[in-house]
């Protein structure tokens, strides 16, 4: 039981430091004013925040399971990395709402009227005036939506199902079982 308890407070430490960093993030491209507008920037950033994400879970991972004697299962693998996604995705997703909803409420309009004037300049001539008009008009739908308390949960929901995959892949790959005819850690083989 001491080692699930020591596996939670891991996991915990390290959900923290993951938001944390990712926050850190976030904060340097506002302050930078890089805004996640066109095709493929936004494409970019997210696949930027995963690799950051992922080196980080799997560098805590790695600690967590050398400081337990170097090995761990697979279900105790995933469930470290289950725990620490879904804390960084809680906290992550919190800072979020308190960001738009109190520090910069126009932040997420201001990025859905970069997206429109570049949806705009890219789609004119490619596409009939009616339609472009309803696509700008589905970006207005979602600035409306991203801060409310629905959407945010939505969000939470979809970081706890991309968590959950990633855990899937980084518990199998970074489980570590004691060889089965290892005499030093079962006592011998019968």
């Amino acid at each position: 039981m001491e080692t699930r308890k020591e596996l939670f407070l891991s996991a915990l430490k390290a959900g923290f430091i993951i938001a944390a960093v990712g926050i850190v993030l976030f904060v340097v491209e506002y302050v930078a004013d890089i805004k996640p507008v066109g095709l493929m920037k936004p494409i970019l950033m997210m696949l930027f925040g995963l690799a950051v994400n992922i080196t980080l879970l799997v560098i805590f991972l790695k600690q967590y399971r050398t400081k337990i004697g170097g090995f761990i299962s697979f279900g105790d693998a995933f469930l470290y990395c289950f725990t620490t996604l879904a804390v960084a995705a809680l906290i992550s997703t919190l800072f979020t709402f308190i960001f738009m909803k109190f520090f910069d409420p126009m932040y997420m309009k201001n990025i859905m009227e970069a997206q429109k004037g570049w949806m705009e300049n890219y789609l004119a001539g490619k596409m009939p005036e009616d339609k472009i008009a309803e696509q700008l008009a589905k970006l207005d739908e979602q600035a409306e939506k991203a801060t409310t308390i629905v959407q945010n949960v939505k969000n939470i929901g979809i970081g706890l199902i991309f968590g959950a995959i990633i855990s899937l892949i980084v518990g199998a790959i970074m489980k570590k079982n004691p060889d089965v005819f290892d005499n030093s850690t079962t006592g011998g083989v019968i």
